[in-house]
């Protein structure tokens, strides 16, 4: 169950599925349908005998305000689901609606439950801020005491603006849970700050403060240095003008804070909110760097233990952030919201990408691919449809977005880092098929071991069919597939036989290299073969736009540049590790060899994305040219028949015809061959008709000195259906006398044909 910091430790737990707020009880379903264990600790309820109780209920006898007090004070889940009202604009005081949960401020909370730094994307009206309002309301009011939080934003409107949201959060509590103002024991109102910039706890003494934003490079040094909250609140992030310098002169501060108020047992952390900003600004560039280091969130880590999940975190060297980010259909939104959005936004599309959609994604002016392709590429896309975890504490992730038939050889493409410079290690998984993407993983902290033991454990637990092919290009490809050539693996491993300088020798006039065939293993990226992956990411995207589906590619493609020399690769702001691990399975299965050979892969032909969309019927084409079929007028077998099998495989497998099939189009081939052939000179057309006693004008239509198919009586077919083999070829193989057909004067003819 999710640790909870709370000041008290109750001696039961309660599931509070009687809840009237529907969206926990949908959450609670959602998560046991995904067969997560850990599905209901968002219910938990300490105080049994608060179950039908409205603690809005303004005739609330006192004792059982001070319970449900009590039970806010150590039941953050409590004090969201029940508690809780977000007012409404133009709405009634101490009025609004219920808190609403998601699986974006789900994730968000069960973090801030263990104090985990989180960097949080969602699209516009999602409440990504509320969900942190709230949270940090109910610190400033129950949690601790004597701590400090910080709200800072792209400007001090935004963080003012916030402080008068948590505000209203606050007023529309009932009243005996707002503690907005005290008595001291003279019967005075006590004086605390309570402005538009700060406010203060009375009881508890704390403090919520927001800051301006910075204007030059020293006033954010200054801002950063005085951050010594161990609660600290950036939102939009990605547009804070000089964040990257705020953020680094913050970080030492912090860390003290956070240690002491770990010790103290007070809640603290960072939390990053934004949409995508540009990457060509630098705010928005610092932003997408903490965002791509951070540890990907995934719902499958709900059933981890808190060590467990400190073992995660820590095993990210980059960060100790989680990326929280989910696109609108995630978190319930429909197609309407999206149009809404659009006209709501006068359909600007850059500002519709970003806050909308949640892309990054830097086209620039000298991409190789043109937007248009680009957007067909990114209409494909898919969302994972689950996650292989991997590493002792499943910190390396695989997205499966499709399932690939792994009794035929998928292929896996990999691209290898040495951890530096912000390069990832990238896998990519394809269906030999069809050439579809399968599955990717992309890691910038993953060592050469560890790499190497995610693909024996890929391919020993998942595709033990799979061929591996591993540019080998730095040293650090050599080693992990030195290391995979160790275990059973070997044998999925891509391979070539090429001639290799074994030894250089002095003949006593000149050096004479010996070179010997060797089996080479995976693939050295020289200039050639790059520009010849190159050349199949160009063929994908003009014909196969539908196969990419793994919106990492896409971002990858959308980043590339064509340098001043001619060459094509990442810009210098953006990746191409996933693009290249991608063409490396590809090359593979456009160049690979003897595929069928040694790894038993046939190479069919494969629809290009024009196929595809030609497969799928429009409306008129469903008026125009779908017909309906009568039952009654078909032959029906029982399902299962021996009869119903045969006629599908023979459908299924059109290289299979029957034996009465086959004598059709052997006779219709020795006919046509006859009429080309033999017909057209006059001496054998003559020695012909007198062998089978037939008239010139029988074989020749005069009309148009075309021949015409000669009577079936000709051939006399019924003759050979009854008879051997041995009694129609002699010993020594030559046709037999007792058939005259085949042994007349044009048997030579008939050999032939």
């Amino acid at each position: 169950m999710a640790v909870l910091q709370t000041m008290v430790t109750p001696t039961m737990v309660h599931i509070h599925k009687e809840t009237t707020n529907q969206s926990f009880i949908d959450m609670h379903n959602y998560l046991k349908s995904k067969g997560i264990q850990n599905n209901d600790f968002f219910l938990i309820l300490y105080d049994a005998g608060l179950k039908g109780i409205d603690p809005r209920d303004p005739n609330l006898p006192q004792y059982m305000k001070v319970r449900i007090m009590n039970e806010c004070r150590i039941n953050y889940w409590y004090f969201l689901r029940e508690v809780v009202r977000i007012p409404d604009q133009g709405g009634q005081v101490n009025a609004g609606a219920r808190y609403k949960l998601h699986r974006g401020n789900l994730a968000m909370n069960f973090l801030f439950q263990i104090n985990f730094n989180m960097f949080v994307e969602m699209p516009r009206q999602h409440g990504k801020t509320v969900a942190a309002l709230c949270r940090y309301l109910w610190v400033y009011n129950f949690a601790t005491t004597n701590s400090e939080i910080m709200f800072m934003h792209k400007d001090h409107t935004g963080s003012k603006k916030n402080l008068k949201q948590l505000k209203d959060i606050r007023d529309a509590l009932p009243s005996y849970l707002q503690f907005s103002s005290a008595i001291n024991s003279e019967g005075k109102k006590l004086k605390v700050p309570n402005t538009i910039v700060t406010i203060q706890n009375p009881f508890n003494n704390n403090k919520i403060t927001t800051f301006p934003s910075a204007r030059t490079k020293e006033t954010a040094n200054n801002l950063g240095r005085g951050s010594t909250m161990p609660m600290q609140y950036y939102d939009e992030f990605a547009f804070m003008p000089y964040n990257k310098e705020v953020y680094l002169a913050a970080v030492p501060a912090f860390s003290t804070a956070s240690q002491n108020a770990k010790k103290n047992r007070s809640p603290f952390g960072i939390l990053l909110t934004t949409t995508p900003g540009d990457l060509l600004t630098d705010s928005g560039s610092f932003a997408y760097e903490l965002r791509n280091n951070a540890t990907e969130w995934r719902e499958e880590y709900y059933d981890y233990t808190y060590d467990k999940l400190i073992g995660l975190r820590d095993s990210n060297p980059d960060s100790t952030f989680f990326k929280i980010s989910y696109t609108y259909q995630q978190l319930g939104s429909t197609t309407e919201y999206f149009n809404r959005m659009v006209r709501e936004m006068n359909k600007e599309w850059p500002a519709i990408r970003r806050e909308v959609l949640l892309e990054w994604a830097e086209t620039a002016t000298d991409c190789p691919f043109s937007t248009e392709d680009l957007d067909v590429i990114k209409s494909y896309l898919k969302v994972p449809i689950r996650t292989l975890f991997f590493g002792r504490f499943g910190q390396y992730q695989m997205n499966i977005y499709d399932d690939i038939d792994t009794n035929y050889p998928p292929i896996i493409g990999v691209d290898v880092s040495g951890c530096t410079y912000k390069d990832a290690s990238a896998i990519t998984v394809i269906d030999s098929k069809t050439t579809k993407v399968g599955a990717t993983m992309n890691c910038n902290f993953i060592p050469a071991d560890d790499l190497a033991m995610v693909i024996y454990e890929l391919v020993t637990k998942y595709m033990q069919n799979a061929i591996v092919n591993i540019e080998t290009n730095g040293g650090y490809g050599s080693s992990v597939v030195a290391m995979l050539k160790k275990t059973s693996v070997k044998r999925n491993l891509y391979w070539e036989i090429k001639d290799r300088v074994i030894e250089d020798r002095f003949d006593g006039i000149q050096m004479v290299k010996q070179k010997q065939k060797m089996r080479v293993y995976c693939l050295y990226s020289t200039p050639a073969v790059r520009n010849r992956l190159i050349e199949i990411l160009f063929e994908r995207v003009m014909y196969h736009k539908d196969k990419f589906i793994a919106p990492i590619l896409h971002q990858e493609m959308s980043g590339m540049v064509t340098k001043k020399n001619g060459k094509v690769e990442h810009s210098d702001k953006s990746h191409d590790d996933q693009v290249f691990s991608y063409l490396m399975a590809l090359y593979v299965w456009y160049d690979g060899h003897n595929l069928a050979e040694n790894f038993g892969i046939m190479k069919n032909s494969l629809k290009t994305d024009a196929d595809t969309e030609l497969d799928e019927l429009s409306l008129e084409d469903n008026i125009e040219s779908v017909e309906k079929i009568d039952p009654q007028t078909l032959v029906s077998y029982e399902e299962g028949s021996t009869m119903d099998q045969v006629m599908k495989f023979v459908e299924e497998n059109s290289k299979f015809i029957t034996s009465t099939q086959f004598k059709d189009e052997t006779r219709k081939y020795e006919q046509n061959k006859l009429n080309a052939e033999m017909m057209r000179d006059s001496v054998l057309r003559k020695a012909y008709c007198e062998a089978y006693g037939l008239e010139e004008s029988m074989v020749i239509d005069r009309r148009n000195g075309a021949f015409v198919e000669l009577p079936t009586s000709v051939f006399n077919e019924d003759e050979f259906d009854d008879v051997s083999y041995d009694e129609m070829y002699n010993e020594d193989g030559t046709i037999s006398n007792n058939h005259s057909v085949l042994a007349g004067n044009l048997s030579s003819w008939w050999d032939k044909v």
